[in-house]
């Protein structure tokens, strides 16, 4: 039997596709100054020409649609910006657009029976491919792509804005160019702007295009119906820092406020898709109730906006919803909506300090629904996330826009030295910083393999030579019959020695400096007996303790921790700590690490960190959520 052999926590708790990767990370070998840190290349956006990218029949079943290798989307795009029109439904329902094998259906907008209707969204792609469906009947589906977001180094970054209202006027058939860069903070250098868009109390039922400037692609904006007042949000790129608006048939009057824009600024934002996350549901009414994004529904803290699926529905009265950033305001509104109409709208909502988005409606109450499908973050402020390392990820690519890093002192063996352990510390000093937690931290295997089946097991309280340790709490361990022991005393000095040689004897230069994480998991060596694993653990605790560390928490899972060491009573010096608790969830998302910052604690400290595996290239890599 080994002696702790290397098997960090697998236990799968969903699957997720590629485009959940760590988006926002350069795939580059060694540490980077955050300092000087500029947007990764990862999750810039590139637009392109308004071009019909799928037309068929979406049903109930889901159907997979390829968008990456055609009309400018190249094959490693990880996600697209598109609006998706819906002619002819046979049922009342919704439209759904997400990434190839989501389990989440994501409602982009709803519609009657028989509506035509638009509604722009940003969908992750899973090698290329999304899948599409209408939740009853069918219905013609058509998806026009604006643009893509990938790995170009020559991609734009986003600036989120104050809405600015760009556009108050009527247009006809004819095209009516509208000149936005140098105006509404947009720069003269900008590739593509946001713009939330209504059309209102149209003479005529038709659609409007919404297209860079001296571009007439026939592909639609907004589906509208006579005398009916309607929104959304459309992504445009700039020709000499110009879009131009027209409709199919008629005249109508339109509004357009400029929310945001994308340049080639290696200061501005970067996108990251997530998968699906129903942030909040809540009964609004006139004043603006606010709703906090940030830190929650697979966002971290450091977002600078958020990409949002607003829905409204069981409206007391008719009226319009506003979305936006907390503390902002907008001309345009997010969606109109009729009497128990449920419709909906995607935006890209600024978060300012405190990470909050608004809602409200302008008459009576609803029931407003805030779905999060993305995030874009800068590159100066890190991923909001921290990584954890050791052997395995020797020589091998690893992420550098980590906030905060763990560092194995051990190799596959906890009796052993990681073989990289000077350069991954080197790596989490680097770190971006900005969480709750120190940028550079360690972790220790726990084992204890009992008197049979270890190299060396303890046949006294001295450890390392000439120190007697006093701390031993289950009295002296000692041989018996001239034989090592699995005694409680003798478990106790085994993980005693294991600790304090990975605090003296790894090459940590003043393992005082950082907190260290005891790592207890079943796929390390460990005995069936709870008392013995619990007395080896305690004595970790005291040796670490002793070489001068302060900051210890146990890495375990709940059903893990104690299998291993069973409950813990109030005596044991685990108890007498307040020690913190760094919980694995598996292979997981964002979302689901957040959410187990309020599960079961390991021991009396609170839970600090939780840890999840993600995909990261052909491999994968380990995520972790600072809970506070």
């Amino acid at each position: 039997m080994d002696e702790g052999e290397h098997v960090r926590i697998k236990t799968t708790i969903a699957s997720i596709g590629t485009v959940l990767a760590v988006a926002a990370g350069l795939l580059v070998v060694g540490p980077v100054s955050p300092a000087s840190a500029a947007a990764p290349t990862t999750g810039r956006f590139t637009p392109v020409a308004p071009a019909r990218a799928w037309s068929g029949t979406a049903t109930s079943k889901l159907t997979t649609v390829t968008l990456g290798g055609r009309n400018g989307i190249p094959s490693t795009a990880t996600a697209v910006v598109l609006t998706a029109t819906v002619n002819a439904p046979t049922a009342a329902g919704y439209v759904s657009v997400a990434p190839a094998g989501s389990t989440a259906s994501p409602a982009i907008q709803n519609f009657a029976k028989g509506q035509p209707i638009s509604g722009t969204t940003t969908v992750g792609l899973t090698s290329g491919k999304a899948q599409v469906k209408v939740s009853a009947g069918k219905a013609t589906l058509s998806l026009d792509v604006a643009g893509w977001y990938g790995t170009s180094a020559t991609g734009s970054t986003y600036t989120p804005l104050a809405p600015t209202n760009v556009l108050n006027g009527t247009v006809s058939t004819a095209a009516k160019k509208v000149t936005v860069a140098g105006k509404a903070g947009v720069p003269g250098n900008a590739t593509a702007v946001v713009l939330q868009t209504d059309v209102s109390r149209p003479a005529t039922s038709g659609r409007l295009r919404v297209t860079p400037s001296g571009n007439n692609a026939g592909v639609v904006s907004l589906m509208y119906t006579k005398g009916t007042t309607v929104a959304n949000t459309t992504t445009v790129k700039l020709t000499s820092g110009a879009v131009q608006f027209l409709v199919s048939t008629g005249s109508a009057r339109v509004l357009a406020d400029v929310v945001g824009y994308y340049s080639p600024s290696t200061t501005g934002s970067v996108f990251v898709s997530t998968h699906p996350v129903r942030a909040a549901t809540i009964a609004t009414g006139t004043t603006a109730k606010k709703v906090t994004v940030a830190g929650t529904a697979g966002v971290p803290r450091n977002a600078k906006a958020a990409v949002i699926n607003a829905k409204v529905g069981k409206g007391s009265v008719g009226g319009s919803l506003r979305v936006v950033g907390a503390g902002l305001a907008s001309s345009v509104p997010t969606q109109i909506y009729a009497k128990n109409q449920t419709i909906g709208n995607a935006l890209i909502a600024p978060l300012a300090a405190g990470g909050q988005v608004q809602a409200k409606v302008s008459a009576g109450s609803a029931t407003v629904y805030i779905d999060v499908v993305g995030y874009f973050i800068d590159g100066s402020t890190g991923s909001g996330t921290g990584v954890d390392v050791s052997y395995p990820q020797c020589g091998k690519s690893v992420p550098t826009d980590q906030s905060f890093g763990i560092v194995g002192v051990n190799s596959s063996l906890g009796n052993t030295t990681n073989p990289c352990l000077q350069q991954q510390l080197t790596w989490a000093a680097a770190s971006a910083g900005g969480t709750a937690q120190a940028k550079t931290q360690v972790y220790a295997l726990f084992a204890n393999p009992g008197a049979a089946a270890a190299s060396v097991w303890p046949t006294s309280n001295v450890y390392p030579a000439g120190h007697t340790v006093t701390r031993n709490t289950y009295g002296t361990c000692a041989a018996v019959s001239g034989k090592p022991a699995t005694t409680r005393a003798c478990s106790f000095m085994y993980g005693y020695a294991r600790a304090y040689d990975d605090a003296m004897s790894r090459g940590v230069t003043n393992p005082g400096q950082y907190r260290w994480w005891l790592d207890v998991e079943t796929g390390l060596s460990h005995l069936s007996d709870t008392t013995q694993n619990l007395a080896a653990l305690e004595g970790m605790l005291a040796a670490l303790q002793d070489s001068g560390v302060t900051q210890v928490g146990v890495y375990s899972t709940a059903y893990q921790f104690r299998t291993i060491v069973g409950t813990v009573p109030a005596t044991s010096t685990l108890r007498k700590t307040t020690l913190p608790s760094w919980i694995a969830i598996g292979d997981g998302r964002l979302d689901q690490a957040q959410a187990a910052c309020s599960g079961a604690r390991l021991l009396g400290g609170p839970i600090a960190m939780t840890q999840y595996k993600t995909p990261y290239g052909s491999t994968e890599i380990d995520l972790n959520w600072s809970c506070s």
